[in-house]
């Protein structure tokens, strides 16, 4: 029995030590890409080459202070932290999605009168943490954060929690999965942004996937979330523009997705096998729109190649097995529905963003 208990202890021990070192090397990569990609647009608009390289980091030192709280937390008290933290996703998506309802009737318009929820590309998909007239933070100006992001981490915890309490009661675990999430999706399709919306139903369905419940239900919710979303699309010409422009029925001009997604192909036919050679990219010259964010995949293909790209894509890659591993070995099922949720959503991300750039899905953001 020691050595058993032995054994799963140095296989955790060497998940921790292993994970820890992947995920080091990946934000450290990061780190450098986004310095390289961005310090001509930041030197170009803010007038200094530093200032998404620092956002970066600061939002890695507020991860890495959020990695050591989780550390050391006991997570089978999760719901002690989960049940605030959804509530204030709550309101603040809620607060979000009433701007853009009131923005869609037309009784408000997009712009910045709103100091702390700014209407960026027609959606309130932010909130300021400093917005005027408080100062700005030296070196990195006005920072804001999407309510959905944080919406993502608490729905994950509030439904292990949930789903775990209604199992061992033998509760409905179907409408527990259901109301919650749909709650969150409707709050960000309401902002607008379709594509997160749809990300939190998929992260969702992967947690009660995992729980080993009956999928019955799915077979009906899915065709009909799926037929919902489609109507969403055909039925607004921005989204629709989009589809359209992936299957390249529509002609792209300079300011139009089909300029992005040119764009984007440009950077990666340029790399070629090895890349064009580290900070030689031509695309990060304001050619190519996101270079902080979205398109940051495209530059490391122009720069890196097929080879740098691959690697990356090895490394996500790894990080995904190793996570569902933890989630395969966890202890009970909160662990693992933990686990597999955080995962899922990096996953998810990962291959949004990576089909997107390689234009197997339509550009998201929508």
């Amino acid at each position: 029995m020691r050595n058993v208990k032995r054994n799963t202890a140095q296989r955790s021990g060497f998940h921790d030590r292993s994970l820890l070192i992947l995920i080091s090397l990946m934000l450290l990569f990061g780190v450098i890409m986004i310095h390289n990609a961005t310090v001509v647009y930041s030197q170009g608009v803010f007038g200094g080459a530093y200032r998404f390289v620092l956002l970066q980091l600061g939002w890695i030192a507020a991860g890495s202070l959020g990695f050591l709280f989780f550390y050391r937390y006991d997570y089978k008290k999760i719901g002690r932290v989960a049940y605030p933290m959804f509530a204030l996703s709550l309101l603040s998506l809620g607060l979000l999605a009433f701007l853009g309802f009131l923005n869609k009737s037309g009784l408000i318009e997009c712009s910045n009168s709103i100091i702390f929820a700014p209407c960026i590309n027609g959606a309130y998909r932010w909130l300021y943490l400093n917005p005027p007239p408080l100062p700005k933070i030296p070196l990195m100006g006005v920072l804001g954060f999407q309510p959905s992001e944080l919406a993502k981490l608490s729905l994950i915890m509030y439904l292990s929690v949930q789903l775990n309490k209604a199992i061992k009661e033998r509760d409905n675990s179907f409408y527990v999965y259901l109301f919650p999430s749909g709650l969150v999706a409707l709050f960000i399709l309401l902002q607008p942004n379709m594509s997160t919306a749809a990300l939190v139903f998929l992260i969702a369905t992967s947690i009660y996937y995992s729980t080993g419940e009956s999928l019955k239900p799915l077979l009906v919710t899915g065709p009909v979330l799926a037929l919902t979303g489609l109507l969403f699309i055909l039925t607004s010409p921005y989204r629709r523009d989009r589809l359209l422009t992936l299957i390249g029925t529509t002609e792209g001009k300079e300011l139009s997705l089909g300029y992005h997604i040119k764009q984007i192909l440009i950077a990666l036919g340029s790399g070629g096998l090895f890349g064009v050679g580290f900070g030689q990219s031509r695309q990060k010259f304001q050619y190519l729109p996101e270079v902080s964010s979205d398109s940051i995949f495209a530059i490391i293909g122009e720069e890196l190649g097929f080879a740098g790209t691959t690697v990356v894509v090895i490394l996500f890659s790894l990080f995904i097995y190793k996570g569902f591993d933890i989630a395969r070995n966890a202890p009970d099922l909160l662990g693992k529905m933990l686990a597999v949720g955080i995962t899922s959503w990096i996953a998810l991300q990962f291959f949004v963003n990576v089909a997107a750039m390689t234009k197997l899905i339509p550009l998201t953001g929508v």
